[in-house]
């Protein structure tokens, strides 16, 4: 049981560092001594324990994003909101998960998405402790195979 949890918490690891390598790049933004992290992608490339280890629905049909708040190179916690809209103006209203993985935690929202979907993200940031909140804007397109 104890060895299952650290191979899914490895797989997990290996899994979020190298997205930045994959073709779902992460981005980041910076706002002062603050680095808001997000990354877009189809659910469908997790790892099959990945997903369910975080309850994760995998397939085709949806798109996940993760969020990660640092400040002063440590990770934090933050109160994170959202939208998405699509081009046919269709909203999307995320909600986010916390999952806390040693020192990082992640804030996670899942959503239907269609092929060749593009999604123009809103995402409202408010760090734990913070009283000023930041806003980064992306878009990102999903294709379904």
């Amino acid at each position: 049981m104890i060895l299952s949890r650290f191979i899914i918490r490895v797989l997990a690891i290996a899994l979020l560092i190298s997205m930045p390598l994959s073709s779902y790049a992460e981005n980041m933004t910076k706002f002062g001594d603050y680095v808001i992290h997000h990354t877009a992608l189809p659910t469908d490339i997790l790892l099959p324990e990945v997903a369910r280890a975080y309850k994760i629905k995998r397939s085709k049909n949806r798109g996940m994003l993760n969020i990660v708040v640092q400040h002063k190179g440590k990770g934090t916690g933050a109160k994170v909101t959202g939208t998405g809209v699509n081009l046919n103006s269709q909203l999307k209203h995320l909600e986010f998960r916390e999952i806390k993985e040693g020192d990082v935690t992640y804030y996670i929202s899942s959503f239907r998405v269609t092929n060749k979907e593009t999604i123009n993200f809103k995402i409202k940031v408010q760090p734990a402790g913070s009283s000023q909140a930041y806003t980064i804007k992306f878009k990102k397109e999903f294709y379904t195979r």
